[in-house]
Order: C-alpha cells, then structure tokens, then sequence
C-alpha cells in the first residue's frame, strides 16, 4: 500500500540527513559556532523558524562552518537535516526554489506524482511536511532573498542557515534573518588548519615556515587548505618551496590552482562573484586593483574611477554586500589580499593600457595634493616648492582646521607612504619626490621614523632620476634630521652634509642656513657646543641677511640651548627671548612651544624657577593641541625634572610615566633617559 494512503505512516516519513562531510581541516571559528547556537536557541522561543545568514568572501568557509555547526548539533533535530546547493556561484545556471523545494520534498518521502506543479503549492507542502517539526536545513551558496522565502518553514522548531556572498538584506528585514558575517581566520587558527593538512610532523620540520604561509595565503581558508594539501600531496616538496612560489604577488594566484577541480580553487571561485557584478561595479572592482595601499576611501575611489561620488558609494555597497570588499571604518575599505591580486588580474586583461597608466597617476598625484594642502596647514611658515598639477587632478581637499589636516594625514599614512613607492616604481620620479617632503610636518610631529627614512631614502633615488636638486637637498637634510631623531649622528652628519653642499652647488642661500642649523643641532646632541655655536652662527647670518624672520627665530632658539649647556645662562636667555618673540609674533606654534621649554630651563638657573613650570605647562598645552606626541612626552620629560629639583617625587613620577609611555610607543631612543629617571627616583 502507498505510503500516502496511510495516514500514520504520512505523520512518520524516512528520517532525511543530506548534510555533506565536515571538512577535515576545519578549525576555530569557536565565537561563530556559539553565534549559531545563540540564533537557534533565540528561534526556539519565538513562534517562527529561526534563520541564521552565514556571509563572507569567497573561500573564507561559510559552507564548512555551517555544516560543522549542523553535524555538532545534530541530536537536537530528531526529524533529520536538508541540505541543498543552489550554485548560486558556480558555473551554470542557480538551482530554483522550485528544484530545490522538489529535492525535500522527496526527501521527506512525497512521491513523485504528488508534487504539486506551481511553486507556491510546492511551498505550502514543504511547510505542512515540516510543521511542529524539528529539522535542520542548510540552504548552501544562495545570491538573492528571493531564492529563500519559498523554503522557509513557518514555525519554529526548524532552524535554517543560508550561505551567501551577498549580505542578503531583504532576508533580515522582512524575514527577521540574523546575519553572521566571516572574517579571516586568526593567525593561530591559520596555523593549526596548515598544520592539520601538512601534518605535525613536517611541520614542525620548517620552524616559522607555516606562519609565513599563513600570511601570504591572507588567513583565507580555502586558500589554506589548497595550499596545505599541495605540500601533503607531494613527499619532497617544502613549505619553503611554496613560500618562494608565492612570494610573487604577480602569480600568486597561480599556486592556488588545484588542476583537477575549479570548485576548489581560488580563480575560479573568485570570478564567480565578480562575473555576477554589473559593469559599472565590476569596472569600480577591478580599477580598485590600481590604489597602492591597505585601505581605500569613498573618496580615493572616486578619483580612480573618475565616478560621481554618490554613484562609487552605491558601488561599493554593491561590492561590501557581495562581500568582495570590506568596511573597516566609515567610509573607509579594503581588500582581502588575495581578491586585490585577482582584481589587479582583472584590470589587466579588461582596462585599456591607458586607463591602467591614468587612473593610478591621477590618484597619486591627487594623493600628492592634498598632501601639500594638509602640509600648508601643519606649517603654514615653511618655505616649500610650489606645486603644478595636471588638470586631471580635482577635488583636491582643502583643510579648514589643524586637527582635520592631521587627522587626513594620519588616516591616509600607510596609503600615502606606499603612494610614494608606487610613483617611483611606476617611474613617476616627480610625484615619488614631492610627496615625502609635503609629509614633511606630519612626519615631524607624529615620528613614525621607519616610515619617514624609508619614503625620505626613496625621494632621494626619484629626485636623482628627474634631476631635482632643489628636492634632493631638501630630503637628505630631512634624513640627516630622523637619524638625528635616532641618535645615530655619523649618519645624520653625512646627509646633513650632502644636504649643504647641494644647497651651496645651486645657490640656495634659505637651504644653506637651514642645513647649518640642522648640522648645528646634531653637534649639540653630540655635546660638540663649539662646532655647534659656529654653525648656529652662520645660520643666524645667512637668515639675517635675507630677512627671514622664521629662520632667524630658528637659530637663535638653537643658539640659546647651546648658550645653556656651555653655562652662559644670560646669553641663553636672550638668545630664548628673541626667538620666543618673533615665533609669537608670526603664529609659528610648534616653535613657540620648543622655545618655552627652552626658557624654562634656563629660568632654573637664572634665580628665575618659579616661572619654569608656568613655562612648561604652556608648552605642554601647544604641544597637546598640536598632537605633537614626541614634543608632549619631551615637555613632561623636563616638568619632571623640575618637579624631582624641588622635591615632589610623585608629582615627578606621574610626568615620567605619561613621557614614558609615549616615547615606548613611538619607539624613541630618549624612552632610555627616562626610563634611568624614573628607576633612580623609585630606588629611594
């Protein structure tokens, strides 16, 4: 007899479990799968299903967790679990709900003839198969709500999860849908995935080998696991031999090629996603390939792609949904590392040569420009190259405040800096020399030195290539000034020197009396006054002479720390006076808070120490509203000093620690000096 013409035995049809095998590299992911669980015993109370969207990149293991999730919990769905590929991402067309709702139903043991035709009818039955019922159901690659809806039970008891490299939105509003979105794996997971396919054993053979893999497999899974299984499948190969493989960014992607199954490679699941793109946001996607650095802004786009803003922004949201690119602040993306390279793969083979050559120069050189236009406000006196610039280059930004200057300028550093390598490689020797020095201010006031000797070292060889003399002095006295930072003085004196000759080769007097303050100061921290006293002295002439106020107000602040520390407290004193004068007088901020400090020393020696914390406090304020952290930690530095020589230790100490922790962070070789205070004044 047909089992449908036996009412008992309809309320007890086969037990379904389609769920595929777990992945047997599967690890982590522990703060998912406790999510997952969050979302189904939330479903349990409620009076509807309860459904879990797993989203994420290509390859970053949706599939894997959702089924690990299943097989884990598998006990508390007695009635069985439905699993269904739609192929929403693959080659061919998608499974319909129509398909897919066919597959359960036979499944759940309806035959054949008794499938209603129309899908709503399909529905309506699926959801009477399921009701009061506790079933599992893994609805696997799925690009559109539309694809969902009809299989959705309708009560709770069911619990169902969606994977999908779309946000899939619609499904959260209407559907009440929770969303769990995948990130990388951490690099320990990452670690113990490799060593999982390699093997302990051979692991370990290669110490540092596996975290090295890690990072250039980006700590994306699937690329993990295609590239643990190559060293498994092959005896003599070694982890070292694939690092080398993959070492360059140009075929990187070729070592994640499997041979044998493009669902488990990486090309082939990545252009499933960007052939799914309509052109516009395809074309945003590839040219996206083109920007040098970590991350991309809304605004940064609009300049590669040449856009309206408002129409990048809708693409980039097309592109965050599809999950293709990442949100990591407002307004502010980036790439998975790998999906960058396949992007610059697709800029390659789909943009004209000329687009692949204008886009990234028109960024660069808008990188450039407002750079200069964040420089102008950081140090409105210094003296600087006037820039020109293509008339491809608009929406330069124009900053209204200090503070807004200095936080562009520290948003856009790791962009800016790899701007600057970009443009030499690209042999842009132009851009890759102007753009270190309008970094100028922000350098000196936020002391990121790798950064600042690395572009410096690199403007250097680009105003070589192009002939800049002018530019090529001005960045080797900039070099002379960071090791100088450093304290590693052979090294400034030699660019400090190279820096005047090219300045007395092309007759630039302004350049000549900034090197020999620059060379003046690397004497004095060598505790060489006279060398020092002698350069200062022909600065201060030179700067005389051309009537330069801001220059002269520079050397004779350097005159007066010489003066101090060769014990002509009075000379010192006058020297300081000047130079505070003039620096108040033309608004020159960031010197008047160095010349207050300066004041205050010598007030301690001139039977003037009650005005010597007024004087640093002052400083310390102008340094703060600056967000000058070195000049800060400097100025707490000495109120310590001046607190331990009139005997308030905690007050000394509170300083020394707030110096402390600012100079370890920016990593600066005088954290040392106060790190002996703070041990001596403690020892007591």
């Amino acid at each position: 007899m047909d089992r449908w013409d036996d009412d008992s035995a309809a309320r007890s049809p086969l037990t379904p479990h389609q769920l595929p095998a777990v992945t047997a590299t599967f690890v982590g992911r522990e703060t998912e799968l406790a999510s997952l669980s969050d979302i189904a015993d939330r479903g349990e109370d409620g009076h509807s299903v309860a459904v879990a969207i797993v989203a994420g990149a290509p390859g970053a293991g949706k599939t894997a967790l959702a089924v690990q999730w299943a097989h884990r919990q598998r006990d508390r769905f007695p009635h069985g679990d439905l699993y269904c590929d739609l192929h929403g991402y693959a080659p061919g067309p998608p499974s319909t709900p129509h398909e897919v709702l066919a597959g359960f139903l036979l499944a759940l043991e309806v035959p054949g003839k008794m499938i209603p035709r129309s899908l709503e009818a399909k529905s309506a039955l699926f959801r009477s198969m399921v009701n009061d019922r506790r079933f599992v159901i893994v609805l696997d690659n799925v690009t559109s709500p539309d694809e969902v809806r009809a299989l959705l039970p309708s009560t709770s008891g069911c619990f169902v999860m969606v994977t999908s490299r779309s946000s899939l939105s619609g499904l959260v509003v209407r559907n009440g849908a929770r969303r769990i979105t995948l990130d990388m794996l951490s690099p320990a997971e990452s670690e113990a995935l490799l060593r999982k396919a390699i093997g302990p054993g051979r692991a370990d053979e290669e110490p540092g080998a596996t975290a090295k893999l890690a990072d250039l497999c980006g700590h994306l899974p699937l690329a993990l696991r295609i590239a643990g299984e190559r060293v498994a499948a092959h005896s003599y190969l070694r982890v070292a031999d694939l690092l080398a493989e993959l070492a360059s960014e140009a075929r990187r992607l070729d070592a994640f090629e499997t041979g044998d199954d493009e669902m488990s490679a990486l090309r082939p699941v990545f252009s499933w996603s960007y052939r799914s793109l309509d052109p516009e946001t395809a074309r945003v996607f590839r040219l996206l390939g083109l920007h040098p650095g970590p991350t991309i802004s809304v605004t940064t786009a609009t300049v590669l792609s040449g856009m309206p803003s408002a129409e990048v922004r809708r693409r980039l949201d097309n592109l965050t949904g599809g999950c293709l690119l990442f949100e990591v602040d407002r307004d502010r993306f980036r790439f998975h590392d790998l999906l960058r390279v396949y992007a610059k793969e697709c800029v390659e083979a789909e943009e004209s040569a000329e687009e692949r050559e204008n886009a990234p120069k028109r960024l660069l050189e808008w990188y450039l420009a407002c750079a200069d236009s964040a420089d102008r406000v950081l140090t409105p006196m210094r003296r600087r190259t006037e820039m020109e610039f293509s008339a491809a280059v608009s929406g330069r930004l124009e900053f209204g405040t200090y503070g807004d200057a200095l936080a562009w300028c520290e948003a856009e550093q790791p962009n800016l800096v790899a701007s600057v390598h970009a443009a030499l490689a690209a042999d842009w020797p132009v851009i890759a020399c102007r753009l270190p020095l309008a970094l100028w201010a922000f350098f000196t006031l936020r002391k990121p030195w790798a950064d600042w000797i690395a572009t410096y070292k690199t403007g250097v060889e680009a105003a070589r290539r192009c002939s800049d003399q002018f530019s090529e002095a001005s960045l080797l006295a900039g070099l002379g000034i960071a090791h100088r930072d450093l304290c590693r003085f052979e090294e400034a004196l030699e660019y400090l020197e190279s820096a005047l000759a090219i300045r007395r080769r092309i007759g630039d007097s302004w350049g000549q009396g900034q090197a020999l303050i620059s060379l003046g100061i690397a004497y004095h921290e060598q505790r060489r006054f006279a060398e020092a006293l002698d350069h200062h002295a022909d600065a201060l002439s030179v700067f005389r002479a051309l009537g330069d106020e801001w220059g002269a107000a520079q050397t004779l602040h350097f005159l007066g720390l010489t003066n101090h520390e060769l014990g002509r407290f009075d000379q010192a004193y006058e020297n300081l006076r000047q130079a505070l004068d003039i620096r108040h007088r033309i608004g020159y901020r960031y010197g008047e808070a160095e010349t207050l400090v300066g004041l205050a020393l010598v007030f301690q020696k001139i039977n003037r120490s009650g005005e010597s914390a007024g004087q640093l406090d002052r400083a310390l304020e102008l340094r703060r509203e600056m967000g000058d952290r070195y000049g800060e930690a400097a100025a707490l530095d000495h109120l310590g000093q001046l607190w331990e020589a009139k005997g308030k230790v905690d007050s000394a100490k509170g300083c020394w620690g707030d110096a402390l922790k600012i100079f370890n962070e920016l990593g600066a070789p005088r954290a040392a000096d106060v790190y002996a205070r703070l041990r001596r004044i403690k020892a007591r």
